[in-house]
């Protein structure tokens, strides 16, 4: 399932060569355009297909007026999120990972699902403290402007959230 949708009536400024080759993302904008989307997808809970959910959450991205710092701290935060539901998630290695994104005036929100075992137990989110697996919910905290973890026997979400100066600064006045 992919669902790849912009608000209505929103200008996103675009020119429709935009996906040809040679043109830049710098190109693909007017000055005071606003670019309203949200983007879905469902994917099964496998690395390389977190890794494609990845490129497909870039490419939703690139649409937006975003600075580079931005553009990577929601897609190293993402990933993570998304590398947590291929690894730990489905112990029985079969399930399933909901991707979704959406830019709400200025601000931009990534909510990461699965419908697996959870987290098992709370665990200590402090540098230093030494835990099983890595250190993603940790870099995730460090890299959002505000993270929220809901997890139990019904599955866990992930919802991030950003607020990049570069959409603070284009809100109408």
């Amino acid at each position: 399932m992919y669902r790849h949708t912009r608000e209505s009536g929103v200008g996103t400024g675009e020119s429709p060569d935009a996906d040809q080759t040679g043109t830049t993302a710098p190109e693909r904008f007017t000055p005071g355009a606003v670019v309203a989307s949200t983007f879905e997808e469902l994917a099964p809970a496998l690395p390389n297909e977190m890794a494609d959910l990845r490129r497909k959450l870039i490419h939703w991205l690139s649409e937006l007026p975003l600075d580079p710092g931005s553009t990577h701290d929601i897609t190293l935060a993402t990933y993570e999120a998304l590398a947590n539901v291929a690894a730990h998630a489905y112990p029985d290695g079969h399930g399933w990972a909901r991707l979704q994104a959406a830019r709400t005036a200025d601000a931009i929100t990534v909510t990461v699902t699965d419908t697996g075992c959870g987290i098992p137990q709370p665990r200590p989110r402090r540098a230093g403290l030494r835990t099983p697996g890595g250190r993603g919910l940790l870099l995730i905290d460090q890299v959002t402007d505000q993270s929220n973890i809901d997890t139990g026997t019904h599955g866990t979400t992930v919802r991030m959230t950003w607020r990049p100066a570069a959409l603070r600064d284009a809100r109408p006045a």
